[in-house]
């Protein structure tokens, strides 16, 4: 596995700086928040061309400490699947892969109130958790097909935007996207991936 660019290290050092050194602004409204997100993952990194669109999900914790800076904590999975050409020697086969990814992640978020109305930009990013589970057919002579699974840990940051409508004290929904970039995702059958891709995802959240 790689080491982890200057740039994503960079962003994760500063929403933690931020996140120890601002006060929390207790108010009427509760500053602690729970989020589902329900979306897409949409692939735009080369090593990804020909891959399908997936599902993405996302449940997040978060923390308004004022009217206008936030931090979350996320647990989330998204898919993708599609075909690579591997082989040794003269024995080429296609293999069909299905990834499985789950990002552990930090954003921070910083918020324009107006009414019941939040716009926000994001900043964030994390470790993703990346399973490669695939099917070769006759691959490197062998007569039959057969399974194996692949996996790595890599590093990866975003930026984005959204907006939520605060439909009462405690409940909202909104909408947010982000683009992804990460490290490549090093496997023993082929060249790894990076997930580069846009993210896009409803909010339907909770004050508590």
């Amino acid at each position: 596995m790689k080491e982890s660019p200057f740039g994503i290290k960079s962003i994760l050092m500063v929403v933690l700086a931020l996140i120890i050194l601002l006060p929390v602004n207790i108010s009427a409204q509760s500053p602690f928040y729970f989020a589902f997100k329900p979306g897409m993952y949409m692939p735009r990194s080369s090593d990804l061309n020909g891959f399908d669109n997936g599902f993405n999900g996302e449940f997040a914790f978060g923390l308004q400490f004022t009217p206008n800076i936030a931090a979350e904590f996320g647990l989330g999975f998204f898919y993708t699947g599609g075909e690579k050409t591997v082989g040794r020697g003269t024995s080429v086969s296609p293999v069909h892969y299905d990834l499985d990814v789950w990002p552990f992640t930090l954003t921070l978020k910083g918020i324009f109130p107006y009414q019941k109305w939040e716009f926000f930009g994001l900043a964030g990013g994390g470790i993703y958790s990346v399973s490669a589970p695939y099917n070769v057919n006759g691959y490197y002579h062998y007569p039959y097909p057969y399974y194996y699974n692949d996996y790595d840990y890599i590093w990866g940051g975003y930026l984005g935007g959204g907006i939520h409508y605060n439909v009462t004290q405690r409940f909202f929904l909104g909408v947010e996207g982000k683009y992804l970039w990460t490290e490549q995702a090093n496997f023993s059958s082929i060249n790894g991936f990076k997930l580069d891709g846009v993210i896009t995802n409803a909010v339907i959240g909770f004050r508590f």
